[in-house]
């Protein structure tokens, strides 16, 4: 029988098929894409340097793999007065490993229990965590006190030099919670969960909307294999009572819903024709949304990072701070040309990217963004940089959003119910697309730069990473021209 975990007993909760295959089918696992790497990654640093709000402590070092040495190492030091505080000390009662990120010694024998999240706020499933944590703490004779979420407070402005934790983190005590949870939940849920994992075969459970709450699960793919080309989870907006009574008409193809089923909204039903008719929808009144867009008309892309640790005196944890920008500039006659800013250090980006982005854009003529966050970024920079103010805020004034466009006048089958450019792109434009380029997404680019910043690419490899940078940010203003052009097409010129 397979050991539970803090991360199994979470999965176990969101669907006993995703634990079962966690226990004993790993390479049925989705492959980890960049952006959930670094996710993991900024959890990683936000745990270390947790760490720090309760100096002097001890870190047992045996990773994961080596969890009978890590409980060796942490015995001794449990009952060891001298120390005030252990990270990742390891525990295992009744077949659940556990990794305690903090454990504050509070008199003598006596701890409190810390658990580190990236968040900016306790959410319903972090209790659960707490509660598996307290749970095995408590079995295994370690006297628990109060146990504890630390989260990152994102009211904190970084004023340069080393953070201030006692005002990055804030501690919610969560003592009650966890405690009512073990008494009244736990041993009923262990229950079910070792029951599953004593199957000779996984659980046959169907896919739903738990397939990506509270976090998408790592068998997303393996799970919906078999699904159509076209399922109805693609509907864009789709609501559970919507989801439910399709599935007990036994509906899974968005092309065989009836035609006349009430419920559908107007962007839902648009859906449905064009996958049921198998040709792409053209509003009417596309041709008018596109002569919207004023020559010489400027498509522009932004890059941000996020920190949960913020980098930047005067930021805040997971405030988005620009840092390249490109910009394809298409005149009247048809001629294209193309600018780009990707910040050369490590020094704050904003007033360079703000500096260089006013002297690009011609003063008239529209900006056309691909989504809201453009406008954005540029009303933060206008708080940001008093002295830019008035000119950032003008840009503002001249987008048109490209998004909203194709959401409003066009859906091709190809979409698959996403408005991404990932997916617009290749639709309208085949061949098109990110797959040859070494950043593919947002969440990749802003993770390549971080690294960059704090210096974790080697010298040898620092030129090809800002490249990959470049191109990507690129190909997001080319790819806007290129849907763009398509549309004219669609709407007759």
């Amino acid at each position: 029988m397979p050991n539970l975990s803090k991360s199994r007993f979470q999965s176990g909760l969101q669907c006993l098929k995703r634990l079962y295959l966690e226990c004993y089918s790993r390479d049925l696992a989705d492959p980890i894409d960049p952006a959930t790497q670094a996710i993991f990654d900024s959890g990683t640093a936000v745990g270390e340097k947790a760490r720090l709000r309760f100096p002097g402590g001890w870190l047992v070092e045996e990773s994961h793999l080596e969890h009978d040495r890590a409980i060796a190492t942490t015995q001794p030091l449990l009952g060891d007065p001298s120390i005030p505080a252990l990270y990742e000390a390891a525990v295992n009662f009744q077949g659940i490993r556990a990794r305690f990120d903090i454990l504050v010694r509070k008199d003598g024998q006596v701890f409190d229990l810390v658990e580190v999240k990236s968040s900016t706020g306790v959410k319903e499933e972090h209790y659960t965590d707490v509660a598996v944590q307290l749970y095995a703490a408590e079995g295994s004779g370690i006297a628990i006190d109060r146990a504890y979420l630390m989260h990152i407070n994102n009211a904190y402005v970084y004023q340069g030099g080393e953070h201030d934790l006692e005002q990055l983190f804030t501690l919610a005590d969560v003592t009650e919670t966890a405690r009512n949870y073990v008494a009244e939940r736990m041993a009923g849920d262990l229950d079910e969960m070792w029951a599953t994992l004593d199957l000779d075969n996984p659980p046959d459970i169907d896919t739903g909307k738990h397939c990506k709450a509270p976090y998408t699960c790592s068998f997303f793919g393996h799970c919906h294999r078999s699904e159509p080309e076209h399922p109805v989870r693609h509907l864009p907006g789709l609501r559970d009572n919507l989801w439910v009574r399709l599935k007990a008409l036994g509906i899974e193809h968005i092309g065989n819903i009836p035609q006349d089923l009430s419920g559908l909204n107007a962007l839902q039903q648009r859906v449905r024709n064009s996958v049921a008719d198998r040709h792409a929808y053209v509003d009417p009144g596309l041709g008018t949304s596109l002569g919207q867009i004023v020559f010489p008309a400027s498509f522009v892309d932004f890059e941000t990072i996020s920190p949960a640790l913020p980098l930047y005196p005067g930021t805040r944890p997971y405030e988005k701070v620009p840092f390249q920008w490109s910009l394809h500039l298409l005149d009247e006659s048809g001629d294209l040309t193309h600018e780009e800013f990707l910040n050369p250090d490590g020094e704050d980006p904003r007033e360079r990217f703000a500096s260089s982005l006013l002297e690009a854009v011609p003063s008239e003529g529209s900006i056309v963004t691909y989504h809201s966050y453009e406008k954005t970024i540029l009303e933060g920079l206008a708080g940001a940089l008093p002295e830019y103010r008035e000119p950032l805020l003008a840009l503002t004034g001249r987008i048109v959003d490209l998004l909203k466009v194709v959401r409003d006048g066009y859906y091709h089958p190809q979409f698959h119910g996403s408005f991404s450019i990932k997916a617009v792109l290749p639709a309208l434009v085949p061949g098109m697309g990110y797959g040859e380029l070494e950043v593919q997404e947002g969440m990749a680019a802003s993770a390549a730069y971080v690294r960059l910043v704090v210096g974790d690419v080697p010298a040898e490899e620092v030129a090809k990473v800002r490249d990959d940078l470049l191109a990507y940010c690129q190909r997001d203003t080319e790819a806007m021209v290129l849907v763009y052009r398509a549309l004219l097409d669609a709407a007759g010129g």
